[in-house]
């Protein structure tokens, strides 16, 4: 009874287009499903950007910049709607919009995820100055999203973000990789552990590239990268 009162009042929208849905025991739109493109293969062996050639095992990004990550992994292209819808879960507090894709991250990677073997799932952490801001930090909805599908805990408190750093949007990857230098710490309960590092928008890595580095001089055996929306590698 309850839970139909708190759908009445506050009916679930639709994370794509934010429209009431019609069917409040969905999570989307049928429509705006369709407009969610899903990672497929090929995909870049390295970061895993989808790709448009069989042939081709590493985009140009993860060529000219290798990665020390173990393998990336996405569910969605970032495409304008899932911006928009990524954007509303940060920007709007609209936290339930994250349903939609911890739903479908069990349905088309949990197999995947299991074969990892992980022992700790890590969120990419905020800047303490920018999750006041905030009040949360959006990649740990989806990191406990993963945890309680795969029964791994997650933690909040190993992986710290030291440096503040302003937006990386107009730099290149080789810019954007000097800004995050040195931008990560973490404790030694990483020291061999395999680790699944999660956040919710891959670009060119330098943040999961910065991220792994710390985890690693800190002990970590193995460190993969997780996250909800990637680009197009070439």
């Amino acid at each position: 009874m309850l839970s139909l009162f708190l759908s009445c009042l506050f009916p679930r929208r639709c994370p794509i287009c934010q429209h009431i849905l019609k069917n409040q025991q969905s999570l989307i739109c049928p429509k705006c499903c369709q407009r969610v493109v899903f990672v497929q293969e090929p995909a870049c062996f390295c970061c895993g950007k989808p790709l448009e050639k069989d042939e081709t095992e590493y985009c140009s990004d993860c060529r000219k910049h290798p990665k020390t990550f173990q393998k990336g992994m996405a569910l969605c292209v970032y495409n304008d709607e899932v911006r928009d819808s990524l954007a509303a879960i940060k920007y709007q507090n609209h936290k339930e919009y994250a349903d939609f894709y911890i739903m479908e991250i069990k349905k088309r990677k949990l197999k995947r995820l299991r074969d990892l073997g992980i022992d700790l799932i890590l969120p990419v952490p905020l800047h303490k100055r920018k999750k006041r801001q905030r009040g949360f930090n959006q990649a740990m909805l989806f990191a406990e999203g993963i945890g309680e599908m795969l029964h791994v805990p997650v933690r909040d408190c190993v992986l710290f973000r030291t440096k503040y750093t302003k937006p990386l949007k107009s730099l290149n990857p080789r810019e954007r990789l000097v800004s995050m230098e040195h931008s990560f710490w973490a404790s030694d309960e990483v020291k061999g552990k395999r680790i699944l590092l999660v956040d919710d928008i891959y670009t060119t890595g330098a943040t999961a590239e910065s991220c792994t580095r710390a985890l690693k001089a800190a002990g970590a055996e193995n460190v993969w990268v997780f996250c909800v929306a990637i680009g197009y590698g070439i």
